[in-house]
């Protein structure tokens, strides 16, 4: 009887060491299927964070070209005004550059 005792303890201390190596290795398993997953998740945030911060600039950009492109047709539309202002007074210029180079050499 002491003898079947002592083997019924050693096996049940066999299955109980059975049993914790398999928790252990469990235990592992879950883990890295955790980290597995949560660097899914994070990958899948920081790839939606870069759609949304590329979207934003793209939004930011389409803004500012909106407001730009008036500021920048009225700029043109007063250079060309400028530009004819100029063109018109070309002859009157001529001609008052031609008055004072005749009367500088008629005076010398």
């Amino acid at each position: 009887m002491t003898v079947e005792l002592v083997k019924s303890i050693k096996d049940s201390e066999s299955r109980a060491d059975a049993v914790i190596r398999e928790a252990q290795h469990e235990a592992r398993r879950t883990q890295k299927d955790a980290e597995a997953k949560a660097e899914s998740i994070m990958q899948e945030a920081i790839a939606e964070a870069d759609k949304q911060s590329k979207e934003l600039i793209e939004k930011a950009e389409s803004e500012a070209r909106s407001e730009a492109e008036p500021i920048a047709k009225e700029r043109h539309d007063e250079i060309v005004q400028l530009k004819d202002k100029a063109a018109s007074r070309m002859q009157e210029a001529v001609a008052m550059l031609t008055n004072r180079v005749v009367k500088t050499n008629a005076d010398n």
